[in-house]
């Protein structure tokens, strides 16, 4: 946590809830943002919480996701004066009053925006591509026709909609509140009424419509305040607002304060980020830290889809092993290492081949976010289940075993068919299928493990996994234009041959107890020592290229795209170090490279090594 002190910004954020103005807070990485919302959120409930809880109002906090949910709410002492919620939960906690109108917003502008997406991939030939376009369109306005049939809209965290069925998915949710805002004035009436101040965190990962609505049901005297924390640099999802404003009339406040980061890297994130000038503010001010980069001879890929072999993979993890020896850190335990994608990651943590499954010629979109979320079908029943039963069990952790088995195991379920058996029955039967368990995990497949763990009711089975486990394997040849519909089945087929011995690697990871992240992974987080691993073939060229944006003499100019996804994740990995930061940068020209990042001035000469 921050060092507490009270700063310029903060006493601006004070004279604002004086006044009733709303503002936005621009605090710039380490700025101690989330203290400055807490203590705003206390100001309020010091000066007229007896006033809102009298009159049965509450103060909105909406910030991104559960987690920083449960820090504010602890924070605040979970005083229910206070609505701490993520954005999704808060806009449906709204707009589930308005059945009626969400109907209106589907007919009216969700399903026929969705309906004009999807014609616009049709360019009238029998193409696949133009054939897709066709069969979702017709599919969409099937849809959009049944609308006056549904009797209930109802939304269950979810990413994919199911109109008919009245289910809405989290998309959905942002376009029906950012239609209410615009349209339906008794709907800001009745927010404003429920919350006179609502105050918005990691503002910059909010959805354009949201911050629009929510500016226009705050835009004059006498209306809610509302109160934005966050910093556009950190914006690194796509269709956010990340160049957040207040209403008309609000204030925008910058605070330039750093409490994490040590000078060193303060002084480079003012290289690198021209619009904000940190100064180290806390305890921080007297950490020596430091700041490098190693340039590395970049290889051109020979893996299929333009991406590195396992033998390019195995000599760009050596580069990066003789950096980290060179630095001192090898024994470190306190270094986080973080890629743009898992491919390295993979193949150091020994699980590569999932990797390459899940993110291969048989993997959706849908396929490879599931796998990265840890949320995919056909692995949860192992990182759920199976994964910490034979964890438990191999440890001697009998009670852990016992806890396992009742809440995920249908044989073992306190109100279940077994419910009235012996106690020592069940836990001489839970050893006795350990025990097998244990002994095809070392031999067989991961089907074997599934199929006898479905057999015994040691897990619950999905009806997606029952489907893949009870047909055959596909016996045809996999063909992009044929089968791509029903690519799922030999991705399943191609996990079922798999030994497990990956499974737990990957676990590992997922769990964060490696010292591997992804460059995504990291925001919000902060850690003593960080390492960086910039390079291209990693970037797939199209979204990201750091070549092009730390050096654009040697490499070119980046897109527009490239450039704003570059920056901000480049300076959300920057400011994760509070003490070292190292960067392992894989460049075709090192010697160039070197050169023309010293005239940038983003690094001395000594800041510098060549691999």
């Amino acid at each position: 946590m921050p060092d507490r002190v009270q700063t310029v910004a903060d006493q601006a954020v004070r004279e604002c809830l004086a006044t009733h103005r709303s503002f936005a807070l621009i605090a710039g990485a380490g700025s101690g943002k989330t203290t400055s919302l807490v203590d705003a959120l206390a100001e309020i409930r010091a000066t007229q919480g007896a006033t809102l809880r009298q009159n049965g109002q509450r103060i909105a906090c909406i910030t991104f996701t559960n987690r920083a949910v449960e820090v504010i709410r602890l924070r605040l002492g979970f005083d229910d004066l206070y609505y701490v919620s993520t954005l999704h939960s808060f806009l449906w906690s709204e707009i589930s009053r308005f059945q009626r109108d969400i109907r209106e917003a589907l007919q009216n502008a969700r399903l026929p925006a969705l309906i004009a997406k999807a014609a616009e991939d049709d360019n009238g030939k029998d193409t696949k591509t133009a054939r897709k376009a066709r069969e979702k369109v017709a599919r969409l306005e099937k849809e959009l026709a049944g609308l006056p049939d549904v009797t209930d809209f109802s939304y269950d965290d979810v990413a994919f909609s199911d109109y008919l069925n009245g289910k809405l998915s989290h998309d959905d949710i942002i376009e029906i509140a950012g239609y209410l805002f615009r349209e339906r004035t008794n709907f800001r009436r009745l927010i404003g009424v429920r919350y006179p101040f609502i105050f918005v965190d990691e503002a910059q990962d909010t959805y354009v419509p949201i911050v629009e609505g929510l500016n226009q049901t705050c835009g004059a005297a006498g209306l809610p305040l509302v109160g934005y924390f966050g910093d556009p640099w950190q914006q690194i999802y796509e269709g956010r607002a990340g160049d957040f404003a207040p209403p008309e009339g609000g204030l925008s406040i910058t605070k330039v304060e750093n409490f994490r980061c040590s000078p060193q890297v303060i002084a480079f994130l003012n290289a690198f980020r021209t619009d904000v000038e940190q100064v180290a503010a806390g305890s921080n001010a007297n950490v020596q830290g430091s700041v490098e980069i190693r340039l590395v001879r970049a290889e051109a890929p020979e893996g299929p889809r333009k991406r590195y072999s396992d033998a390019q993979l195995d000599r760009a993890l050596a580069a990066m092993d003789q950096a980290i020896e060179g630095w001192g850190w090898a024994d470190n335990p306190e270094v986080i290492r973080l890629f743009l994608v898992r491919q390295m990651i993979a193949r150091r943590l020994k699980f590569s081949g999932l990797q390459q499954l899940f993110t291969g010629p048989y993997a959706s979109q849908r396929t490879q976010d599931d796998y990265e979320a840890g949320e995919h079908h056909l692995l949860k029943p192992f990182l759920e289940v199976i994964c910490p039963l034979i964890e438990s069990s191999a440890n001697g952790a009998n009670r852990r075993v016992i806890d396992i088995l009742r809440t995920n195991s249908p044989a073992y379920d306190p109100h279940g068919p077994n419910a009235n058996r012996k106690l020592k029955d069940m836990i001489d039967q839970s050893k006795a299928q350990l025990g097998d368990l244990a002994r095809i995990w070392d031999a067989a497949t991961t089907k074997d493990a599934l199929v006898y763990c479905r057999d015994n009711n040691l897990i619950r089975v999905s009806d997606r996994l029952a489907e893949q486990l009870a047909r055959p394997p596909r016996a045809e040849e996999y063909d992009d234009e044929a089968h791509s519909e029903e690519k799922g089945d030999w991705l399943a087929d191609g996990f079922f041959v798999m030994p497990t011995s990956e499974l737990f690697a990957y676990r590992e990871f997922i769990e964060e107890n490696t010292p591997y992240s992804t460059q995504h992974g990291v925001k919000g987080e902060e850690y003593p020592n960080v390492l960086v691993v910039f390079d291209d073939v990693e970037a797939n060229w199209n979204q990201y290229s750091f070549s092009k944006l730390l050096t654009p003499g040697i490499a070119g100019e980046p897109t527009e795209g490239q450039q704003e996804r570059g920056r901000k994740l480049a300076y959300v990995c920057f400011s994760r170090a509070e003490q070292h930061l190292k960067i392992l940068f894989f460049t075709p020209a090192p010697e160039a490279t070197r050169a023309e990042l010293i005239a940038k001035g983003l690094f001395n000469d000594n800041q510098i090594t060549t691999a």
